[in-house]
């Protein structure tokens, strides 16, 4: 068995019910193709991301504008044969390895692919493989927040644009009741934040 402590920002009403609970709770569960790993429940292992992340929910997403949120700490204990690292090289040739195969397949039978996303190819293999929990490291690109060119080292041409950028692990629980197990959730941190100026000047 392997252990994780991780961290999930979300509204201060949907932690305080899990926390309650001392369970993750199917109805915040995320769902659909937007989500890089797929379904699941998304956490990070560092506090600090998480609580980025939920101020950016509260003041920039619509549907939950305003609300208080909190930091939700989370001691996850799993079978390590149910996680998949998709930092890890070995993880990644069997990621493409399966897309192209997939895709082979599907040629093969005169379809043809509407849409691809990654969220589809995740729940495949989480679901082919057993897998509870996955892990991967996404370039974090924020329009509100990024550098300009002048940040570069110009000196080391031709590159004419930073190579480093900000980065967040991200880790998504897809089965929460096998293979593993939920110790006592607290809730780290809570506030309330102001509406951020661009969808205030809507």
């Amino acid at each position: 068995m392997a252990s994780l402590v991780l961290f999930q920002g979300n509204t201060r009403s949907a932690i305080e019910h899990m926390v309650s609970q001392q369970t993750l709770l199917g109805k915040y569960e995320s769902k659909g193709d937007k989500h890089y790993l797929g379904d699941g429940f998304y956490f990070y292992e560092d506090f600090f991301q998480a609580l980025v992340w939920v101020k950016m929910k509260v003041t920039r997403n619509m549907k939950y504008l305003g609300q208080p949120w909190g930091v939700m700490k989370c001691e996850i204990e799993f079978d390590e044969n149910s996680f998949a690292d998709l930092d890890e090289r070995e993880e990644q040739n069997f990621f493409f390895a399966e897309m192209v195969r997939l895709r082979r397949e599907i040629a093969s039978n005169n379809l043809v692919i509407a849409e691809y996303s990654d969220a589809y190819l995740c729940n495949h293999l989480s679901k082919i493989l057993d897998l509870s929990i996955l892990a991967k490291t996404f370039v974090y690109r924020d329009k509100h927040n990024s550098f300009p060119t002048l940040f570069s080292n110009d000196r080391s041409q031709p590159y004419s644009i930073t190579r480093h950028f900000r980065t967040e692990r991200q880790y998504v629980v897809k089965n929460r009741t096998a293979g593993w197990e939920i110790k006592p959730l607290e809730l780290m941190e809570s506030g309330v934040e102001k509406m951020s100026r661009e969808v205030r000047g809507r």
